[in-house]
């Protein structure tokens, strides 16, 4: 007799489950959505440049480029440690040899192909005294630098920046579904579902063209950081 019982208990909750289920997802199939897009920017002084140099070297001996382009790398190492600049702070970041062939007197009985071989070696600069910029591009070129090859401004830990920007886009998404909601005569209800994405602007400064008179100070002025956020929020009524 208990068994009895305790297999209609069973069944009735069952179906207490499936009926209250179903009167849930009903309701909530009824349901109306708004949803809206909320971002905003958060701008900031950059604290940190990278810089990137390179030197150049061409010759017909592949040898002859590469002793004359280490020669430059080392002068120029050693101009940037002058000015107070660490290992930690100066890294190579790619060396290249490549070789090109060109027809000379093409068509006559003095032609000839001549190859020439190019060497190509880069420096990353990392630096936190933005002041010094200008000072370190200009001793790198006198030093033998042939290629200024970008600047980036940025700034180290964008984090609070992030957070910033992330606050402000939810009160935007939420300040615009209120609207929303009231113009249309509408009792905003929960949030459903909401879902964020973040991106940064870094300033950069354009290879510039190397002067032939290097007596000149380079000056140069970053622009401000950008972090953007933004945010999707789904509210129900």
């Amino acid at each position: 007799m208990r068994k009895s019982y305790f297999k209609v208990g069973i069944l009735t909750v069952l179906l207490l489950s499936l009926c209250l289920g179903g009167i849930a997802q009903a309701n909530t199939q009824e349901r109306g959505s708004i949803q809206v897009t909320g971002s905003a920017v958060v701008t900031g002084a950059p604290d940190v440049a990278y810089i990137t140099l390179g030197v150049e070297t061409r010759d017909t001996s592949a040898e002859i480029a590469a002793q004359e382009n280490a020669t430059r790398m080392t002068s120029v190492f050693a101009a940037l440690k002058a000015l107070g600049l660490t290992d930690k702070e100066l890294t190579t970041s790619g060396y290249n040899v490549y070789s090109s062939n060109q027809v000379q007197n093409r068509g006559t009985e003095d032609e000839v192909t001549v190859t020439t071989y190019q060497v190509q070696n880069r420096i990353n600069i990392t630096v936190t005294d933005l002041s010094s910029v200008g000072q370190i591009i200009d001793a790198a070129v006198k030093a033998g630098v042939n290629q200024v090859q970008g600047i980036r401004f940025d700034i180290e830990d964008k984090q609070a920046m992030q957070l910033e920007a992330l606050k402000n886009a939810v009160a935007q998404g939420m300040a615009k579904a209120t609207v929303m909601a009231e113009s249309a005569g509408l009792t905003l209800g929960g949030l459903a579902t909401i879902n964020e994405s973040y991106s940064s602007y870094a300033p950069m400064v354009s290879t510039m063209a190397l002067r032939a008179d290097t007596s000149a100070n380079t000056t140069i002025n970053p622009g401000d950081v950008e972090v953007s956020a933004t945010v999707n929020l789904e509210f129900w009524f």
